[in-house]
């Protein structure tokens, strides 16, 4: 979900928000500035518009496999 221009929030299953959260992180997307998990929600921070979109598209396809 985009919150906001410079920012995506992901809700996972409880308790599974870091290990998402790593595996993004593993991915070394480069539109990402950092990201932050609590229990159930990752706070996925960006440049910028444009670049939502992006790492929406790479994050996707990381679980996709």
């Amino acid at each position: 979900e985009i919150a906001g221009e410079n920012l995506i929030v992901a809700k996972t299953e409880t308790g599974f928000a870091a290990a998402v959260c790593v595996r993004i992180d593993n991915a070394e997307i480069p539109e990402i500035v950092g990201t932050i998990a609590g229990e159930d929600t990752i706070f996925i921070a960006v440049r910028g518009q444009k670049e939502q979109r992006i790492v929406l598209k790479k994050v996707w396809e990381i679980f996709e496999k």
